[in-house]
């Protein structure tokens, strides 16, 4: 995903945590971290766009890449929560009966993993030390930290990210889905360049263009508001998910799947292009980006607040 897409998922993801009814023991967990979020807020566009821009391991550590085998035997996948949209999609998808091989260079899970530790290790190491401690992690720091962590757990939703077609290649069709998601964003929601973060409205989240509500109506970013809306909100990582290394093995099997339900097998770098790259497979482009960004949401709201959780229970 490119910059404003990541910034503006980590947002919705708190805002889908502060909408949510939650079991009345986890409410104090989730109203600390929507209010520790906010205080540090203005870092987001720049935190979120760190793995990009600054630690630049895109080739390994963004990806989690599948390819079918058919020999007969049958694929082992993991599974999401009912809610998902990965799940409903991909639930018929015919590779879901195929094995599979994993690109052995790639990490994304590993990744996801050891930064969900390293918020909780380094809020414990704050907590820990004296004040003014030249050895304790700063505020800013977690924040960059957790921040960084929503890229990379978004990133898990990118179906090309998953998928090991080279579509990055050719016409670029990766960057192109990419560019849907973060124009829509740039289109609707207001942005403070010069200080590198969005206008807030009163709840402290992306502030909407006003001169634009009409049109918004028909945009893929409300159709993903209206139908998180009406998604129950559960921690659950899913079945037998035990832990952040689980839950998104699981949701990269299934981005490889919508993938191919995206671009049908047949296709590649060599022969999608421009003119049909939207119009190949059986989900449409606005269904495919509602599936993408509405679990992304629900992934990093689910993966921030039991991480948080983890660490006040720690706490106390």
């Amino acid at each position: 995903m490119k910059q404003y897409s990541h910034a503006w998922l980590a947002f919705m993801a708190i805002k889908r945590l502060e909408d949510a009814e939650l079991a009345k023991a986890d409410e104090a967990y989730a109203a600390s971290l929507i209010k520790w979020f906010k205080d540090y807020k203005d870092g987001v566009i720049q935190g979120a766009w760190y793995p990009d821009m600054i630690i630049k391991d895109m080739a390994t550590s963004h990806v989690l890449k599948f390819t079918p085998v058919k020999d007969g035997s049958k694929g082992s996948f993991k599974k999401l929560p009912d809610t998902y949209f990965l799940c409903r999609h991909c639930k018929n998808s015919p590779l879901k009966n195929c094995s599979y091989t994993v690109d052995k260079d790639n990490n994304l899970t590993d990744r996801c993993e050891s930064i969900a530790h390293s918020v909780v290790d380094n809020l414990k190491m704050q907590t820990s030390e004296e004040k003014g401690s030249p050895i304790a992690p700063n505020n800013n720091h977690i924040a960059t930290i957790l921040f960084m962590l929503s890229h990379y757990v978004a990133d898990a939703h990118v179906p090309f990210h998953c998928d090991s077609r080279r579509f990055s290649e050719g016409k670029n069709i990766h960057g192109k889905l990419e560019d849907v998601w973060d124009d829509e964003i740039k289109k609707y929601f207001l942005l403070d360049k010069s200080n590198e973060r969005f206008f807030y409205n009163p709840q402290g989240y992306p502030l909407l263009d006003k001169g634009k509500e009409t049109l918004y109506k028909d945009s893929f970013l409300k159709k993903v508001e209206e139908n998180l809306s009406k998604r129950d909100f559960s921690d659950s990582f899913g079945t037998d998910n035990k832990n952040v290394w689980d839950f998104m093995s699981a949701i990269c099997q299934h981005s490889y799947l919508l993938s191919y339900m995206f671009i049908p097998e047949g296709n590649d770098h060599t022969n999608v292009t421009t003119a049909n790259w939207k119009t190949l497979g059986a989900i449409s482009l606005e269904d495919l980006s509602i599936a993408v960004l509405c679990d992304a949401i629900d992934s990093i709201a689910k993966v921030y607040f039991r991480i948080w959780r983890r660490y006040k229970k720690w706490e106390k």
